[in-house]
Protein backbone atom coordinates (compact mmCIF):
# COMPACT_ATOMS: atom_id res chain seq x y z
CA UNK A 1 0.00 0.00 0.00
CA UNK A 2 1.26 3.31 -0.72
CA UNK A 3 1.58 5.45 1.81
CA UNK A 4 2.10 9.63 1.70
CA UNK A 5 5.28 11.19 2.02
CA UNK A 6 6.61 12.03 5.94
CA UNK A 7 5.57 15.85 5.24
CA UNK A 8 2.07 15.61 3.40
CA UNK A 9 -0.60 15.35 5.96
CA UNK A 10 -4.44 16.57 6.03
CA UNK A 11 -3.40 20.04 6.76
CA UNK A 12 -1.12 20.49 3.81
CA UNK A 13 -3.92 18.83 1.30
CA UNK A 14 -6.47 21.19 2.69
CA UNK A 15 -4.19 24.32 2.04
CA UNK A 16 -4.20 23.42 -1.46
CA UNK A 17 -7.22 22.98 -1.80
CA UNK A 18 -8.93 25.21 -4.41
CA UNK A 19 -12.25 26.00 -1.75
CA UNK A 20 -12.18 28.03 1.10
CA UNK A 21 -12.80 25.63 4.34
CA UNK A 22 -13.65 26.30 7.85
CA UNK A 23 -14.52 23.87 10.95
CA UNK A 24 -16.73 25.67 13.10
CA UNK A 25 -18.41 23.68 16.68
CA UNK A 26 -22.07 23.81 17.63
CA UNK A 27 -21.90 27.50 18.17
CA UNK A 28 -20.76 28.32 14.80
CA UNK A 29 -17.47 29.75 16.12
CA UNK A 30 -14.40 28.76 13.56
CA UNK A 31 -11.93 26.09 15.43
CA UNK A 32 -10.14 25.59 12.32
CA UNK A 33 -9.24 26.86 8.79
CA UNK A 34 -7.50 26.20 5.64
CA UNK A 35 -4.91 28.61 3.58
CA UNK A 36 -7.71 29.77 1.24
CA UNK A 37 -9.81 31.00 3.62
CA UNK A 38 -7.15 33.00 5.35
CA UNK A 39 -6.07 34.51 2.31
CA UNK A 40 -9.35 35.68 0.94
CA UNK A 41 -10.77 36.88 4.51
CA UNK A 42 -6.93 38.47 4.53
CA UNK A 43 -7.16 36.78 8.52
CA UNK A 44 -4.71 34.15 10.76
CA UNK A 45 -5.79 31.20 12.18
CA UNK A 46 -4.94 33.09 15.48
CA UNK A 47 -7.19 35.58 15.03
CA UNK A 48 -9.90 33.93 13.17
CA UNK A 49 -10.12 30.93 15.98
CA UNK A 50 -13.12 31.74 18.03
CA UNK A 51 -15.03 34.03 15.84
CA UNK A 52 -18.38 33.29 14.42
CA UNK A 53 -18.32 32.21 10.92
CA UNK A 54 -20.74 34.79 10.11
CA UNK A 55 -18.55 37.38 11.73
CA UNK A 56 -15.67 36.62 9.51
CA UNK A 57 -17.19 36.31 6.38
CA UNK A 58 -20.07 38.87 6.42
CA UNK A 59 -22.39 36.83 5.00
CA UNK A 60 -25.44 37.05 7.03
CA UNK A 61 -27.43 34.32 5.31
CA UNK A 62 -25.29 31.84 6.23
CA UNK A 63 -26.54 31.72 9.37
CA UNK A 64 -30.11 30.08 8.53
CA UNK A 65 -28.02 27.67 6.20
CA UNK A 66 -25.89 26.48 9.44
CA UNK A 67 -28.71 26.11 11.75
CA UNK A 68 -31.08 23.97 9.34
CA UNK A 69 -27.78 21.57 9.28
CA UNK A 70 -27.62 21.50 12.93
CA UNK A 71 -31.07 20.83 13.59
CA UNK A 72 -31.58 18.09 10.56
CA UNK A 73 -28.12 16.65 11.37
CA UNK A 74 -27.54 16.45 7.22
CA UNK A 75 -25.75 18.13 5.09
CA UNK A 76 -27.05 21.08 3.33
CA UNK A 77 -29.78 20.57 0.99
CA UNK A 78 -31.12 23.16 -0.78
CA UNK A 79 -31.37 25.03 -3.99
CA UNK A 80 -28.38 26.68 -5.71
CA UNK A 81 -29.60 29.60 -5.75
CA UNK A 82 -30.53 29.76 -2.03
CA UNK A 83 -27.19 28.34 -1.43
CA UNK A 84 -25.43 31.12 -3.76
CA UNK A 85 -23.77 34.12 -1.94
CA UNK A 86 -21.96 37.44 -3.44
CA UNK A 87 -18.73 38.89 -1.71
CA UNK A 88 -17.10 42.22 -2.25
CA UNK A 89 -13.43 42.29 -2.63
CA UNK A 90 -11.38 45.32 -3.15
CA UNK A 91 -14.01 46.56 -6.09
CA UNK A 92 -14.58 42.65 -7.59
CA UNK A 93 -17.36 40.78 -6.85
CA UNK A 94 -16.51 37.01 -6.21
CA UNK A 95 -19.54 34.14 -5.97
CA UNK A 96 -19.76 31.46 -3.79
CA UNK A 97 -21.60 28.17 -3.56
CA UNK A 98 -21.86 26.96 0.13
CA UNK A 99 -21.73 23.59 1.24
CA UNK A 100 -22.53 22.14 4.53
CA UNK A 101 -21.88 18.86 6.50
CA UNK A 102 -22.40 17.96 9.92
CA UNK A 103 -19.14 16.93 12.00
CA UNK A 104 -19.93 13.98 14.49
CA UNK A 105 -17.49 13.12 17.04
CA UNK A 106 -18.44 9.32 19.35
CA UNK A 107 -21.86 9.37 17.31
CA UNK A 108 -22.58 13.27 18.23
CA UNK A 109 -22.93 15.67 16.44
CA UNK A 110 -20.10 18.07 16.84
CA UNK A 111 -20.48 21.48 14.74
CA UNK A 112 -19.58 21.69 10.99
CA UNK A 113 -17.63 21.96 7.98
CA UNK A 114 -18.17 25.28 5.85
CA UNK A 115 -16.99 24.57 2.22
CA UNK A 116 -16.96 27.66 -0.07
CA UNK A 117 -16.92 26.91 -3.57
CA UNK A 118 -15.52 29.60 -5.96
CA UNK A 119 -18.61 29.57 -8.94
CA UNK A 120 -17.27 33.29 -9.98
CA UNK A 121 -16.70 32.16 -13.87
CA UNK A 122 -20.18 30.72 -14.19
CA UNK A 123 -21.54 33.59 -13.15
CA UNK A 124 -19.73 35.62 -15.48
CA UNK A 125 -20.76 33.48 -18.25
CA UNK A 126 -24.78 33.69 -16.78
CA UNK A 127 -24.13 37.24 -17.71
CA UNK A 128 -22.77 37.10 -20.73
CA UNK A 129 -25.50 34.76 -22.07
CA UNK A 130 -28.63 37.06 -20.08
CA UNK A 131 -27.12 40.29 -22.35
CA UNK A 132 -26.98 37.76 -25.44
CA UNK A 133 -30.37 37.02 -24.60
CA UNK A 134 -31.85 40.67 -23.53
CA UNK A 135 -29.95 42.08 -26.95
CA UNK A 136 -31.66 39.18 -29.29
CA UNK A 137 -34.88 39.38 -27.61
CA UNK A 138 -35.09 43.54 -28.04
CA UNK A 139 -34.19 42.66 -31.72
CA UNK A 140 -36.86 40.72 -32.32
CA UNK A 141 -39.43 43.03 -30.90
CA UNK A 142 -39.52 45.71 -33.76
CA UNK A 143 -40.13 42.96 -36.73
CA UNK A 144 -42.50 41.25 -34.94
CA UNK A 145 -44.53 44.31 -33.91
CA UNK A 146 -45.10 45.15 -37.77
CA UNK A 147 -46.10 41.57 -38.41
CA UNK A 148 -48.90 42.01 -35.69
CA UNK A 149 -49.71 44.92 -37.12
CA UNK A 150 -49.88 43.05 -40.72
CA UNK A 151 -52.38 40.29 -39.06
CA UNK A 152 -54.77 42.69 -37.74
CA UNK A 153 -55.28 44.62 -41.07
CA UNK A 154 -55.46 41.69 -42.68
CA UNK A 155 -57.85 40.15 -40.51
CA UNK A 156 -60.23 43.80 -40.52
CA UNK A 157 -60.28 43.27 -44.61
CA UNK A 158 -58.40 46.75 -44.96
CA UNK A 159 -56.23 44.74 -47.21
CA UNK A 160 -59.27 42.58 -48.97
CA UNK A 161 -61.41 39.85 -48.46
CA UNK A 162 -59.94 36.49 -47.74
CA UNK A 163 -60.68 33.30 -48.54
CA UNK A 164 -62.45 30.88 -45.43
CA UNK A 165 -58.59 28.44 -45.98
CA UNK A 166 -57.20 31.72 -45.78
CA UNK A 167 -58.61 33.08 -42.45
CA UNK A 168 -57.84 29.50 -40.73
CA UNK A 169 -53.96 30.53 -41.67
CA UNK A 170 -53.77 34.08 -41.03
CA UNK A 171 -55.99 33.03 -37.37
CA UNK A 172 -52.41 29.86 -37.03
CA UNK A 173 -50.05 32.93 -37.73
CA UNK A 174 -52.25 35.43 -34.89
CA UNK A 175 -51.71 32.59 -32.40
CA UNK A 176 -48.04 31.86 -33.03
CA UNK A 177 -47.07 35.78 -32.90
CA UNK A 178 -49.18 35.93 -29.82
CA UNK A 179 -46.94 33.00 -28.85
CA UNK A 180 -43.67 34.34 -29.60
CA UNK A 181 -44.87 37.97 -28.09
CA UNK A 182 -45.08 36.28 -24.76
CA UNK A 183 -42.15 34.27 -24.94
CA UNK A 184 -40.15 37.92 -25.86
CA UNK A 185 -41.65 39.37 -23.07
CA UNK A 186 -40.31 36.35 -20.87
CA UNK A 187 -37.33 36.28 -21.65
CA UNK A 188 -37.04 40.82 -21.62
CA UNK A 189 -38.17 39.89 -17.56
CA UNK A 190 -35.79 37.30 -16.92
CA UNK A 191 -32.75 39.34 -18.39
CA UNK A 192 -33.58 42.15 -16.10
CA UNK A 193 -34.01 40.09 -13.10
CA UNK A 194 -30.86 37.90 -13.69
CA UNK A 195 -28.73 41.47 -14.42
CA UNK A 196 -30.17 42.50 -11.26
CA UNK A 197 -32.38 45.47 -11.96
CA UNK A 198 -35.75 44.02 -10.63
CA UNK A 199 -36.82 46.74 -9.02
CA UNK A 200 -39.77 45.98 -6.54
CA UNK A 201 -41.76 49.20 -5.78
CA UNK A 202 -43.37 47.92 -2.47
CA UNK A 203 -46.34 49.63 -1.64
CA UNK A 204 -49.47 49.01 0.21
CA UNK A 205 -51.81 46.84 -2.59
CA UNK A 206 -55.70 45.91 -2.22
CA UNK A 207 -56.06 42.12 -2.21
CA UNK A 208 -59.44 42.22 -4.09
CA UNK A 209 -57.89 44.76 -7.09
CA UNK A 210 -54.83 42.59 -7.01
CA UNK A 211 -56.94 39.66 -8.09
CA UNK A 212 -59.44 40.81 -10.26
CA UNK A 213 -56.57 42.91 -12.62
CA UNK A 214 -54.94 39.19 -13.10
CA UNK A 215 -58.05 37.35 -13.47
CA UNK A 216 -60.03 39.61 -15.56
CA UNK A 217 -58.08 39.29 -18.94
CA UNK A 218 -58.63 35.29 -18.81
CA UNK A 219 -62.54 35.61 -17.96
CA UNK A 220 -63.38 35.39 -21.92
CA UNK A 221 -60.79 32.86 -22.65
CA UNK A 222 -62.38 31.07 -19.74
CA UNK A 223 -65.74 31.01 -20.81
CA UNK A 224 -64.59 29.75 -24.48
CA UNK A 225 -63.18 26.69 -22.91
CA UNK A 226 -66.20 25.98 -20.35
CA UNK A 227 -63.69 26.18 -17.37
CA UNK A 228 -64.89 27.77 -14.18
CA UNK A 229 -63.04 30.89 -12.97
CA UNK A 230 -63.51 31.15 -8.98
CA UNK A 231 -62.58 34.09 -7.07
CA UNK A 232 -62.57 33.35 -2.87
CA UNK A 233 -61.58 36.06 -0.58
CA UNK A 234 -62.59 36.88 2.85
CA UNK A 235 -64.37 40.08 3.04
CA UNK A 236 -61.61 41.49 5.67
CA UNK A 237 -58.63 40.77 3.96
CA UNK A 238 -55.76 43.42 4.63
CA UNK A 239 -53.53 44.78 2.08
CA UNK A 240 -50.26 43.46 1.40
CA UNK A 241 -47.16 45.06 0.82
CA UNK A 242 -45.99 44.64 -3.27
CA UNK A 243 -45.65 45.66 -6.55
CA UNK A 244 -49.01 45.98 -8.04
CA UNK A 245 -47.93 45.24 -11.56
CA UNK A 246 -45.45 42.25 -10.90
CA UNK A 247 -47.76 40.75 -8.59
CA UNK A 248 -50.42 40.78 -10.98
CA UNK A 249 -48.07 39.27 -13.13
CA UNK A 250 -47.61 36.58 -10.94
CA UNK A 251 -51.05 35.36 -10.60
CA UNK A 252 -51.70 36.24 -14.16
CA UNK A 253 -48.69 33.38 -14.99
CA UNK A 254 -50.06 31.15 -12.64
CA UNK A 255 -53.93 31.20 -13.89
CA UNK A 256 -52.58 31.08 -17.73
CA UNK A 257 -50.94 28.10 -16.87
CA UNK A 258 -53.94 26.39 -14.95
CA UNK A 259 -56.25 27.04 -18.02
CA UNK A 260 -53.67 25.49 -20.35
CA UNK A 261 -53.82 22.19 -18.60
CA UNK A 262 -57.62 22.24 -17.35
CA UNK A 263 -60.10 21.12 -19.77
CA UNK A 264 -63.98 21.45 -20.09
CA UNK A 265 -65.99 21.16 -17.60
CA UNK A 266 -63.22 21.64 -14.81
CA UNK A 267 -62.43 24.53 -12.32
CA UNK A 268 -60.05 27.09 -11.52
CA UNK A 269 -59.55 28.83 -8.03
CA UNK A 270 -58.06 31.78 -6.87
CA UNK A 271 -58.27 31.95 -2.82
CA UNK A 272 -56.37 33.82 -0.45
CA UNK A 273 -56.28 33.21 3.33
CA UNK A 274 -54.32 35.13 6.17
CA UNK A 275 -52.05 33.46 8.30
CA UNK A 276 -50.21 35.76 10.67
CA UNK A 277 -48.00 38.26 8.87
CA UNK A 278 -48.25 36.46 5.73
CA UNK A 279 -50.87 36.31 3.07
CA UNK A 280 -51.38 33.55 1.36
CA UNK A 281 -52.17 33.34 -2.40
CA UNK A 282 -53.49 29.71 -4.08
CA UNK A 283 -54.46 29.11 -7.45
CA UNK A 284 -55.90 25.41 -7.82
CA UNK A 285 -57.18 24.02 -10.73
CA UNK A 286 -59.06 20.51 -11.54
CA UNK A 287 -56.56 19.59 -14.59
CA UNK A 288 -54.78 16.89 -15.01
CA UNK A 289 -51.66 17.43 -12.42
CA UNK A 290 -47.92 17.03 -12.64
CA UNK A 291 -45.60 14.18 -11.95
CA UNK A 292 -44.21 13.56 -8.52
CA UNK A 293 -40.84 13.83 -9.92
CA UNK A 294 -41.41 16.82 -11.81
CA UNK A 295 -42.24 18.97 -9.48
CA UNK A 296 -39.32 20.15 -7.87
CA UNK A 297 -37.59 21.20 -10.79
CA UNK A 298 -40.24 22.88 -12.39
CA UNK A 299 -39.41 26.60 -10.97
CA UNK A 300 -36.18 25.99 -13.48
CA UNK A 301 -35.55 27.90 -16.40
CA UNK A 302 -36.81 26.44 -19.89
CA UNK A 303 -38.45 23.41 -17.85
CA UNK A 304 -41.62 22.34 -19.46
CA UNK A 305 -44.15 19.08 -17.84
CA UNK A 306 -46.35 17.95 -20.46
CA UNK A 307 -49.24 16.42 -19.10
CA UNK A 308 -51.14 12.79 -20.34
CA UNK A 309 -52.07 13.49 -24.15
CA UNK A 310 -50.60 17.05 -24.06
CA UNK A 311 -47.34 17.81 -26.17
CA UNK A 312 -46.70 20.88 -24.03
CA UNK A 313 -47.93 24.66 -22.86
CA UNK A 314 -46.52 26.46 -26.03
CA UNK A 315 -43.60 28.54 -24.05
CA UNK A 316 -40.10 26.92 -22.61
CA UNK A 317 -40.04 27.03 -19.44
CA UNK A 318 -39.59 30.47 -17.96
CA UNK A 319 -42.86 31.88 -16.65
CA UNK A 320 -42.39 29.88 -13.25
CA UNK A 321 -39.01 30.98 -12.88
CA UNK A 322 -39.41 34.81 -13.29
CA UNK A 323 -42.32 34.01 -11.03
CA UNK A 324 -40.18 32.62 -8.39
CA UNK A 325 -37.73 35.28 -8.85
CA UNK A 326 -40.37 38.07 -8.28
CA UNK A 327 -41.74 36.53 -5.26
CA UNK A 328 -38.48 35.93 -3.79
CA UNK A 329 -37.53 39.67 -4.13
CA UNK A 330 -41.27 40.80 -2.37
CA UNK A 331 -38.90 38.23 1.00
CA UNK A 332 -42.01 35.57 -0.18
CA UNK A 333 -42.12 32.21 -0.97
CA UNK A 334 -43.98 29.63 -4.09
CA UNK A 335 -44.25 25.98 -4.32
CA UNK A 336 -46.82 23.46 -5.85
CA UNK A 337 -48.97 20.50 -4.52
CA UNK A 338 -50.39 18.08 -7.41
CA UNK A 339 -51.57 14.78 -7.78
CA UNK A 340 -51.85 13.29 -10.97
CA UNK A 341 -55.42 13.17 -12.08
CA UNK A 342 -57.01 15.38 -9.57
CA UNK A 343 -55.45 18.57 -10.56
CA UNK A 344 -52.76 21.39 -9.26
CA UNK A 345 -52.12 23.81 -6.58
CA UNK A 346 -49.72 26.55 -7.03
CA UNK A 347 -49.40 28.95 -3.80
CA UNK A 348 -47.25 31.92 -2.95
CA UNK A 349 -46.81 34.12 -0.19
CA UNK A 350 -46.38 38.12 0.20
CA UNK A 351 -46.43 40.17 3.53
CA UNK A 352 -49.30 41.59 4.94
CA UNK A 353 -49.19 45.76 5.42
CA UNK A 354 -48.65 46.61 9.15
CA UNK A 355 -48.49 50.20 8.70
CA UNK A 356 -45.16 51.66 6.69
CA UNK A 357 -42.02 50.13 8.86
CA UNK A 358 -43.55 46.83 6.98
CA UNK A 359 -42.91 48.63 3.26
CA UNK A 360 -39.48 47.91 3.59
CA UNK A 361 -38.35 44.60 1.86
CA UNK A 362 -35.83 42.39 3.61
CA UNK A 363 -31.94 42.27 2.08
CA UNK A 364 -31.72 39.33 -0.28
CA UNK A 365 -28.59 38.25 1.27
Amino acid sequence: MTTLPDPVNLQTIADNLSDAVFMIDKESEIVWLNKQAEEFFNTSFEDARGKKVTELTGVKKMKALINDVFQTKAPLECSYEEASIKIKRKDKRYFFKISINPVFHNREMWGGLVQLSDVTRFHEMEKIKTDFVSIVSHEFRTPLTTIIVGVEMLREGMLGDLTPRGKEVLEAIGSDCERLSRLIDNLMELSRIESGTIYVEAEPTDVPDLVDEAVRPLKVQAEKKGVELITDIPPQIPPVVADFNKSVWVLANLLGNALRYTDAGGSITVRVRQRGKRLFFSVEDTGCGIPKEHQEKIFRKYVQVSGPGRKGAGGVGLGLSIAKDIVMAHGGEIWVDSKMGEGTTFTFTFPVFQGEKSVTLPESE
